[in-house]
């Protein structure tokens, strides 16, 4: 199933009138479904204006912080519009730091699922930092994240940017995604950036079908930034998953 992360048009949504229009602009696309993103008031807005536009809602994607803060909040939201996971990302940029996150995570996490929904961890290139103990912020979460409590979300451009074989590492961490974003980048003279797919050298084809052999059925498309509208980005990047990729 494909869906839109909405952050790709974030910048186009300021009210409920907004929301609504460039909710149904990404329906009429042929996307099939959204992931919100933001603060629990953007995630509100954007819930109510999804599910009138008809889009099912693969899960909400905010901060542990929001999550600790708001919880109870942002589980209503996401009943509201039928949303059945909780993601997260992080900043971590230290050892220290990630043994505090996981127990963070571990501890929300468990309140997630008391409540009804699966959770999953987003990440960036900042994970794949090696510490003082020579590892991987990366492989400190893998290793401490509650298996039954936490799932993935690899994100693929931040999984190349952190100098990560996308494919090595969707395979080594079979059964732990369900939900992969699919991004694209490319190298300009001031060095790399977004892209809408197929306009970069990320091997699309290849990572889907690895995402597909380990167990991953929901992508989501994303583009951090535009060059441009990003609803036009949004529409170049699903006209080309429809002509090239079989999901």
């Amino acid at each position: 199933m494909l869906g839109l992360q909405l952050y790709t048009v974030r910048k186009k949504i300021t009210d409920s009138s907004s929301a609504a229009y460039v909710l149904q602009k990404v329906r009429d696309m042929g996307y099939e479904a959204v992931q919100l993103a933001g603060d629990n008031e953007m995630l509100a807005l954007t819930a109510d204006a999804a599910k009138k536009a008809g889009l099912a809602v693969f899960g909400l994607l905010t901060s542990i912080n929001v999550c600790e803060e708001k919880g109870e909040e942002l589980f209503a939201i996401a009943r509201l519009c039928g949303a059945t996971d909780i993601g997260i990302g992080s900043g971590i940029k230290t050892e220290t730091e990630a043994y505090e996150y996981i127990a963070r995570v571990n501890a929300f996490a468990k309140t997630a699922k008391e409540n009804g929904f699966s959770f999953s961890y987003h990440n960036h290139s900042n994970e794949f930092i090696r510490g003082e103990s020579g590892r991987t912020l990366m492989s400190i979460l893998l290793d401490g994240f509650d298996k039954d409590l936490v799932d993935l979300m690899p994100d693929i451009y931040w999984l190349q940017h952190g100098g990560v074989d996308i494919r090595d590492f969707l395979e080594k961490t079979a059964g732990r995604a369900k939900l992969l974003h699919l991004k694209d980048m490319k190298r300009t003279v001031d060095g790399v950036t977004y892209a809408e797919l197929g306009m970069g050298n990320i091997n699309l084809p290849g990572v889907v079908e690895t995402a597909k052999s380990v167990g991953i059925d929901r992508f989501i498309v994303e583009q951090d930034s535009c060059d441009g509208d990003p609803l036009v980005s949004a529409q170049i990047s699903f006209e080309y998953i429809k002509r090239y990729i079989n999901l």
